[in-house]
């Protein structure tokens, strides 16, 4: 009897533990705190600014509240880690966003200066991402509060590797406006 006390009382505190476990480890991916290599200003060749601390995440004169991880709900600009994004996953999206783009071209008949710069648009994006690593990157989202109520079509998200800093932007109802953005630190 005794035996049998003990390896219920051991299963449910292995049980406990493990739960504790969980509860941690849940509780840390949902507020995790940005890794060092985002923190500072970036620059895009452009001149469009990105400021990251800690505490905020600041693309252009938008002001994000860093939150680690999708809330349910938000009344403020938020940035968090939503997910992974792969070379292979990016060229996939850059190659639906280019042929989406030709065809609604060719649909508009858009004039021939018109469809180049189209086609040039989608080259300088492929030559942006030939130098890139061949990895996963971690993504970070912003999220403004009138987004979070549908009110947009587009997505974009930033990423990072050993020395630059990415942005990708891409409108469902207007495939030419897909771009990748490469930023520097300042």
């Amino acid at each position: 009897m005794q035996i049998h006390f003990h390896s219920v009382t051991g299963a449910r505190a292995l049980r406990c533990i493990g739960m504790t476990f969980v509860l941690a480890f849940s509780l840390n991916a949902a507020a995790q705190s940005i890794n060092s290599r985002w923190v500072g200003v970036w620059y895009s060749d452009t001149k469009q600014r990105l400021e990251v601390s800690e505490q905020q995440f600041n693309p252009g004169s938008e002001k994000c509240k860093w939150v680690g991880a999708r809330p349910a709900k938000s009344s403020v600009c938020v940035a968090f880690y939503e997910g992974l994004i792969s070379v292979a996953q990016l060229t996939s999206q850059l190659q639906q966003a280019e042929k989406a783009a030709l065809d609604m071209a060719q649909r508009k008949s858009l004039p021939a200066a018109d469809l180049q710069s189209i086609k040039d648009d989608f080259k300088r994006n492929r030559q942006v991402m030939q130098g890139m690593p061949n990895i996963a990157f971690r993504v970070v989202k912003t999220l403004a509060a009138d987004d979070q109520k549908g009110a947009t079509d587009c997505s974009d998200y930033f990423f990072i590797d050993q020395k630059e800093l990415y942005y990708v932007m891409s409108c469902d109802a207007a495939p030419d406006a897909f771009s990748i953005k490469v930023y520097k630190k300042g």
